[in-house]
């Protein structure tokens, strides 16, 4: 698990099941990501979640939100990277922000 807590607004963590979805042992690691909006107030807020391979489409989850968005998937997502966005009511930017995902080179 890895986590990122931006300020007073929003906590990201990502998990993984403990599971493979194929042969590479480093890679083929699934993931789950959730953004959760530390604020009590909903916001325009999201989460992204892009796996280590280029050909696989990113998984997203954007909305208003008071509680948080996602969770969001990928089946090989252990290299991968989690973006989280959140925005206030006038559009002023609060998190913009890229983690990465396991201990991949």
């Amino acid at each position: 698990m890895s986590a990122a807590r931006y300020g007073t607004y929003g906590t990201v963590y990502t998990w993984w099941n403990g599971t493979y979805s194929g042969s590479n042992t480093l890679y083929d690691r699934p993931i789950c990501a959730v953004f959760f909006n530390d604020t009590g107030i909903t916001h325009y807020m999201g989460v992204r979640l892009k796996d280590n391979y280029t050909s696989t489409a990113d998984s997203e989850d954007f909305g208003a939100f008071s509680q948080y968005a996602g969770p969001v998937y990928q089946s090989k997502g252990y290299c991968g990277q989690v973006y989280s966005y959140m925005e206030d009511a006038t559009g002023k930017v609060l998190v913009d922000n890229y983690l990465g995902v396991g201990t991949c080179d």
